[in-house]
């Protein structure tokens, strides 16, 4: 089995016994309120519980009330922090063994810049954009 294959089946594993003791949780809850409320009653009892923390969890972590505003900020933070962490290094090492490659770069950019800047600009939107 490759490793692709086996983590597939770890993860469906997991899965699969977790859901499994959720279950067995449930029953045994079920099980143990039945000598004091009855069965029908500790099984719609169980019942709401689960329900309401399934509807707890949806809206803790969908957030369906989160402005739009909220969003996109986070998403421009998101991004903001994965273009810090551009490696600066191997930009430095490729300037450093292909100078000439690197001042042609430049000055073909800074050309297409002054010549026409909003262009410039719409090719540079897109690069980044196609780069997230």
């Amino acid at each position: 089995m490759d490793q692709t294959k086996l983590r597939l089946f770890a993860a469906t594993a997991g899965v699969l016994l977790g859901l499994g003791g959720v279950l067995a949780l449930f029953v045994a809850s079920t099980i143990a309120l039945a000598e004091v409320m009855g069965l029908a009653a500790a099984a719609f009892t169980v019942a709401g519980v689960g329900l309401l923390l399934a509807a707890s969890c949806l809206l803790f972590c969908l957030q369906p009330f989160r402005s739009m505003e909220d969003e996109v900020d986070e998403v421009e933070d998101a991004t903001a922090d994965a273009l810090a962490d551009l490696p600066i290094d191997a930009l430095r090492s490729f300037v450093e063994r292909r100078p000439l490659t690197t001042t042609a770069l430049a000055m073909v950019l800074g050309y297409s810049v002054v010549r026409d800047p909003q262009t410039a600009q719409r090719h540079a939107e897109r690069f980044f954009m196609s780069m997230l």
